[in-house]
């Protein structure tokens, strides 16, 4: 496998989707520098992780409601706490990035090592 090709084929890329490190890693700091800094930070961010497993447990909540034929609706008590942790998310994720490195931009894009 050649490790100098990265296999991309999103926004912004050539037709083939063969990159080198050097056009991958211009590309994604034109296009995704804030996003993937904001990205990588909310993986680390306990209440980023609070967030999404409040989230998830409502989501299997209603999941299950529908199998059954019946309606669910969330309390509003439980619909609060669950946006006070998104604001919690939110200025987390938001505060102190870095800039990302190649291995970042792979994690964050989806693109692989090695030619398409």
């Amino acid at each position: 496998m050649n490790t100098n090709n990265i296999c991309y084929t999103g926004t912004g890329s050539v037709k083939t989707g063969n990159h080198t490190k050097k056009q991958y890693l211009e590309l994604m700091n034109k296009n995704f520098e804030n996003k993937c800094s904001v990205h990588m930070k909310s993986l680390k961010c306990k209440s980023c992780k609070k967030s999404i497993e409040m989230n998830t447990k409502e989501v299997k909540k209603q999941i299950k409601a529908q199998l059954k034929n019946k309606t669910y609706k969330m309390s509003k008590k439980i619909e609060n706490k669950i946006l006070k942790q998104m604001s919690k998310c939110k200025r987390c994720k938001n505060n102190k990035t870095k800039k990302c490195n190649l291995k970042n931009y792979l994690l964050y894009s989806g693109a692989e090592l090695g030619k398409c």
